[in-house]
């Protein structure tokens, strides 16, 4: 069996010795000892607790200490740490029921009734981290498999078991306010609790589906009504022109039942029927599948970003848990293409952008830049705790304009930040400028993005705060995001030697 193990931060006040028996003894009393056993853990287990609040934090009530209780499948165990003040057990005297008859001196009573009660106890001396005692009661031969068999929960309802989706099965809709609930659930099942945080609020989804920032839709299950998964358009502000389509999963008994493309499909045909200009979706290197699914629709790759998602995303049964930080690729359909734009690239990635322009068939005249001459900058952050990392939209540029960016790197790498990702307006004609003083601060090419920063077209720029990218596990699937892998690989001034 798996080893299980529960812990509790009790604080050091008597009145809490109590409970912390009454858990001990609880959680004992499933593993089936006897009566006589369990009094012996609990008499061993108070004389812990108590010498530790008395004696180690010297009768302080405001120091706290952690309390584990574990079982095995031989043994059941009481841990406690704390860093109180420094113990060598070696120089407690050794305590014997005849010396206490003849004298009443009681020198080295608690640790005789640990020894007495218990089949082991360690003392551990953690350096810095203080010290730790364990106090082990092995298990008789009844109470292994009994132990074993204890250890799986038996719900009081349980969900019906659903067959494999067919097509007719089941359809896509708009969302409605009463489905919040179930999106959070359904998220949880396919992520765990390490998507983004608003996900897991049932009142936000309602929220950003009322204000714009969403539009999701749900698949559900036909006559049950049972929603089976969610994809969303997501959109920074409400007057943009270009979504990004994603908030995409499935409950893992549908994910081979064709719902999670019936939904993209769905949300795709809505972005084109409402007008927008293209939509987006960012992409994990590691899932090729995503990308060839993607390329189906007739996305391509805009752009690179390095370090993008976390280390401890939990697919579940898709992926199992990435250990290493993903890249991903930020790939785009255009529906429209607008009318020509001027555009002021830098002159170093000024044929890469054109090349990706070109791919979406979009019209750009190129013009040359110009420092900004007035003016404040305006840097707009957007952190994004479940990747560690932080969007910044330069919606303004000044001359104050290298000092900010040094300001705004500063703190996001005190902050730990692992990446940054900078949108800069390439309509813009301080843009070259403004490329050099970030390129400066150890920004490099990322990709582009049409219609991106406030419906103007955008150059995106990254920053690896400390975090080492091996490129050569990066895999995207299409020849144009290997050609562009390859670029962004040689803009990278940190990367190691090739």
């Amino acid at each position: 069996m798996t080893p299980v193990e529960s812990v509790i931060l009790l604080p050091s006040q008597v009145r809490f010795v109590g409970p912390a028996l009454a858990f001990i003894r609880s959680l004992a009393a499933s593993c089936r000892f006897s009566p006589t056993a369990l009094n012996e853990i609990e008499v061993a287990a108070e004389e812990a607790l108590t010498n530790v609040i008395k004696h180690a934090f010297e009768g302080s009530a405001d120091e706290t200490f952690r309390l584990s209780v574990a079982f095995t499948e031989s043994e059941f165990s009481i841990t406690i740490a704390e860093k109180g003040m420094p113990f060598s057990p070696a120089l407690i005297a050794e305590f014997s029921p005849e010396k206490l008859q003849d004298t009443l001196e009681s020198d080295g009573l608690g640790v005789y009734l640990m020894k007495r009660m218990m089949d082991e106890v360690r003392f551990e001396n953690l350096g810095r981290e203080g010290k730790s005692l364990t106090l082990v009661k092995r298990f008789r031969d009844n109470q292994t498999e009994a132990v074993a068999g204890n250890s799986a929960n038996y719900l009081l309802v349980r969900e019906r078991p659903h067959p494999p989706a067919q097509d007719s099965a089941f359809e896509v809709r708009p969302f409605r306010p009463e489905d919040a609930l179930e999106i959070s659930r359904c998220a949880y099942k396919a992520y765990g609790y390490t998507y983004e945080p608003y996900i897991y609020y049932p009142e936000q989804i309602v929220e950003m589906n009322r204000s714009g920032r969403l539009r999701s839709f749900v698949a559900c299950e036909k006559g049950s009504g049972a929603i089976l998964g969610h994809i969303a358009l997501k959109f920074k502000n409400g007057s943009d022109i270009i979504a990004e389509l994603g908030v995409a999963f499935v409950k893992p008994e549908f994910r081979k039942s064709g719902v999670f493309n019936l939904m993209n499909l769905q949300a795709i045909r809505n972005a084109a029927e409402s007008g927008l200009y293209g939509f987006f979706v960012r992409a994990v290197t590691s899932h090729i599948a995503s990308q060839k699914m993607a390329e189906a629709v007739g996305l391509q790759t805009c752009g690179v970003m390095l370090g993008l998602f976390p280390d401890d995303v939990d697919f579940k049964s898709l992926t199992g848990r990435i250990r290493q930080k993903e890249s991903g690729l930020t790939l785009y359909r255009p529906f429209m293409a607008g009318q020509k734009r001027s555009i002021y690239p830098p002159d170093r990635h000024k044929e890469k952008i054109l090349e990706l322009f070109r791919t979406f068939a979009i019209p750009v005249h190129c013009e040359e830049g110009s420092p900004p001459d007035a003016g404040k900058t305006r840097i707009e952050a957007a952190t994004v705790p479940a990747l560690n990392i932080a969007e910044l939209d330069l919606l303004s540029a000044g001359p104050d304009v290298a000092r900010e960016l040094q300001a705004t790197v500063r703190e996001f790498c005190l902050k730990r930040t692992d990446a940054l990702f900078i949108n800069i307006d390439l309509e813009a004609p301080c843009c070259p400028f403004v490329v050099q003083q970030c390129e400066q601060l150890g920004f490099f090419f990322a990709g582009i993005l049409p219609f991106g920063l406030n419906s103007r077209h955008t150059l995106i720029l990254q920053y690896m705060n400390n975090l080492a990218i091996n490129y050569d596990i990066i895999k995207p699937y299409a020849a144009i995001s290997q050609a562009l892998l390859g670029y962004v690989r040689s803009c990278d001034s940190n990367r190691e030697a090739d």
